[in-house]
């Protein structure tokens, strides 16, 4: 991510030096090139010949790279205080801001569905996958059996502190979802989770109180996530899916919509 900062800020620093030059040469009509004064600056631009074609060139990069920053943030929209987190994945779809974030060769795919109101964020887990198996309902991390872990980065910045996971197993032996904290002491009450069960997909949803998450309900709070699934496939082996990256601290950024 800093990486990408900084190259959009030497994108535009470029063409705030060399836009007069370029307006000076496109109003005189002169040639294709034109000798540039020198320039000091963070570039150390020196004389030089700068084409029409050249900066275009720099305001198309700067402009991608405003579409990549763009696309690490992960929208979560307001929906009414009264939001039944309970109801079906097809009104999800409708009052909830959609993701499509994974898809593998294997068949394990994942959607997002993010909200929020006045009191809790609601995250909306869509799983699809060819082999389902909860035999591990016993162990803290539930590594048997498929299931998800949420990654929640409430510092913003994943190499100072750890995150708190969140471990989501879809059922269990009492046909019930059941999910364990690693991390952090929240209240157990204040994260409400459901689950809809099917022979290759399952939909879980979750109600996480703002206040355990350190948020306030107005536009603009920033949290970062990360997601794995944790996929048994049918001949026993384990695999580790990452959403984001390869890695734990590959996380991405859900933004309060305004």
């Amino acid at each position: 991510m800093k990486n990408i900062v900084t190259a959009l800020e030497n994108a535009f620093e470029v063409c705030r030096l060399t836009w007069p030059h370029f307006h000076h040469f496109m109003c005189a009509g002169g040639s294709q090139h034109e000798q540039l004064p020198t320039v000091e600056g963070a570039l150390k631009l020196k004389k030089s010949l700068v084409s029409t074609r050249w900066l275009l060139l720099i305001l198309l990069m700067a402009f991608w790279t405003i579409s990549v920053i763009a696309q690490e943030r992960l929208e979560v929209i307001k929906v009414k205080d009264d939001f039944n987190y309970q109801q079906p994945l097809s009104e999800w779809e409708k009052n909830t801001a959609i993701h499509h974030l994974y898809s593998s060769e294997g068949g394990v795919a994942l959607r997002l569905y993010t909200g929020f109101d006045h009191n809790f964020l609601y995250l909306g887990f869509y799983v699809t996958d060819p082999f389902l198996t909860f035999k591990d309902d016993f162990s803290l991390d539930f590594q048997g059996s498929d299931h998800l872990r949420i990654y929640f980065f409430t510092s913003g910045n994943a190499q100072l502190k750890e995150p708190v996971t969140l471990y989501l197993l879809p059922n269990s032996k009492i046909k019930e979802p059941l999910f364990n904290i690693l991390g952090a002491s929240w209240r157990r009450q204040a994260i409400i989770v459901r689950s809809v069960l099917e022979i290759r997909d399952y939909f879980m949803a979750v109600a996480i109180s703002l206040a355990e998450l350190d948020l306030s309900p107005r536009g603009g709070q920033k949290l970062g996530l990360q997601i794995l699934i944790n996929d048994i496939t049918s001949k026993g082996e384990t695999k580790k899916h990452w959403i984001f990256g390869e890695k734990v601290n590959d996380y991405e950024t859900l933004v309060f919509s305004h």
